[in-house]
Order: C-alpha cells, then structure tokens, then sequence
C-alpha cells in the first residue's frame, strides 16, 4: 500500500506544473485574458465545478476570508462544460461570488489547464507567490481553510 501511494505521489509531481503558465483564457464573462494577467504577488487558485460539493464547500468557505488581503487575487477554474455556462452564471450570482479585478472565473472548456495542472480529482487549490506554485492541495475537508488562510498569512506577511 505504501509503494502505491508513493508511485502516486511520485507521478502526480512528475506531470504537473510548479510554475503558472501564462496561458490565454476565458472568463465566465467570455472576455479573453493571459492566467498571468489575473495574478497578484499572491494567488490563490481553485479547480471547482458546479457539481462538486466539495468544491462550493471549499469557495464559501474561502471567500470568507479572501478579501482581508489586499496582495491576494483568487482565481476559480471551472471546468464544467461550455454547455453549462447558464448553470455555472447561476451559481455564482445565487452565491454572490465577490467577482471584480482581484476575484475571477474561468473557464476551462477544453481542459487544458486541468491536464496541465494533473487537477483531477477536484477540488485542487494552488497558492502561489510570484507565479511560482508554493502549494498544493486535492480535496477539501471543512477546516481544511484554517491551513488554507494559515499557508496565505505566511505567504504576505513574511
């Protein structure tokens, strides 16, 4: 069991990235922009989708939080399907998703930043510190956001 794991471990930090990639995405509005050009000194970055409960566990727990600091910008990357966009518009107005230049949502229809970060099984949260990947998490446990907003104060207040 513990060589599974460790194969696994092994793999996942073999085919994922350690840097953002400056990639061109779409936002829930449909404007196109560069994953860099979203990005503050501190970021954090969340794969969700809007039929991972896990997920919306994780993003209302977070945004609790996100906006005590002003170095933090938040980026969610859905990857629901482009079908679902009305779904995913619901959502977020129905949750009053804080969206504005520090706090956005893309769209990640073709899966490409998903295969490029390995981000399945969703929830992955990624922190990072002047596009570099400082960490990485699958999953999402209530509580989970006390590490996540610890790992954040570390971060800005070095």
């Amino acid at each position: 069991m513990n060589k599974i794991l460790l194969f696994c471990i092994l793999f996942c930090s073999l085919f994922s990235q350690d840097k953002l990639p400056n990639y061109s995405v779409k936002l829930l509005n449909n404007n196109s922009t560069t994953l860099n050009n979203l990005t503050d000194e501190v970021t954090l970055i969340s794969f969700w989708a809007t039929w991972c409960l896990p997920c919306i566990k994780e993003i209302d727990k977070i945004n609790l939080f996100v906006k005590d600091y002003e170095n933090l910008s938040v980026i969610l990357i859905n990857t629901d399907k482009v079908g679902e966009i009305p779904k995913v518009k619901r959502l977020v107005n129905t949750k009053k998703y804080p969206i504005d230049e520090k706090y956005h949502i893309v769209m990640d229809y073709n899966q490409k930043l998903s295969r490029s970060f390995n981000a399945q099984p969703i929830p992955l949260t990624l922190i990072t510190k002047d596009n570099q990947i400082i960490y990485r998490k699958r999953g999402f446990n209530i509580g989970d956001e006390t590490e996540i907003k610890n790992i954040i104060e570390q971060v800005i207040f070095e």
